[in-house]
């Protein structure tokens, strides 16, 4: 059995499709994306169609889908409350309607390995995602324990790769879209007879995509959206 696990999209088009282009030559048996699917980057319509078109995907909700859906938390920082009245031009009802069917976290045994997927530790409500991001990774993401029973953990909200032991074991594949390299980065792994095997992967992408389509669409703040979070 051998799945594709990526998070963090970030509304990054030419990552995504560099991604959508790799596994498909590579072959997979399932794939699963842990959230974040937009903000911050320039295409959210298009990379929720795209998500939608890729064979055998599974997609979970992270904070900024959220976020497309109803607005994100009150107080929020100006330059977020303008990236999502952006957004809200950008998007359409459908894709609201998809995003907010995607699950929180899901389990799912492959070849004995019982294994969760989520983008990181959720409120006592179960529906939404603790912010701000921590750096107590392993803690946080052992307050899930009682809401899953695997000893395999898929992740993401953090965009630094990690494989860390905490209760049980929490593995992020880091940013597809959003990382100061251009580089869209995933997992491939592999279960066998009770045991996973991971290799951590990437793929270029046009950087000069990206950053034409920040200034083409008209992203509000792009400079500093570039700055704070591509190094750019």
């Amino acid at each position: 059995m051998k799945i594709v696990v990526f998070t963090d999209t970030h509304a990054n088009l030419p990552a995504l499709k560099a991604l959508a282009r790799e596994i498909k030559r590579e072959g997979y048996d399932a794939a699963f994306h842990t959230g974040d699917a937009v903000g911050i980057g320039p295409w959210p319509s298009g990379t929720v169609e795209l998500l939608g078109e890729i064979p055998r995907l599974t997609l979970l909700t992270g904070n900024h889908d959220a976020w497309m859906c109803a607005g994100p938390p009150k107080g929020s920082a100006r330059w977020l409350e303008e990236h999502y009245a952006w957004m809200s031009g950008q998007i359409s009802r459908k894709h609201i309607t998809a995003a907010a069917a995607w699950p929180y976290l899901a389990e799912y045994e492959f070849e004995g390995v019982r294994s969760a997927f989520v983008h990181y530790a959720l409120k006592p409500c179960g529906r939404q995602v603790s912010l701000p991001i921590s750096e107590h990774i392993t803690s946080d993401l052992d307050a899930l324990l009682g809401r899953h029973s695997s000893l395999l953990v898929f992740h993401g909200h953090r965009h630094k790769a990690s494989d860390l032991k905490g209760n049980v074991r929490y593995v992020n594949p880091g940013s597809l879209g959003c990382w100061h390299t251009p580089a869209a980065r995933y997992a491939i792994v592999r279960f066998h007879k009770g045991k996973a095997s991971i290799q951590h992967k990437a793929v270029p992408y046009d950087e000069a995509e990206l950053l034409e389509g920040f200034a083409a669409r008209k992203v509000p703040d792009h400079k500093r959206i570039l700055s704070s979070y591509f190094a750019r």
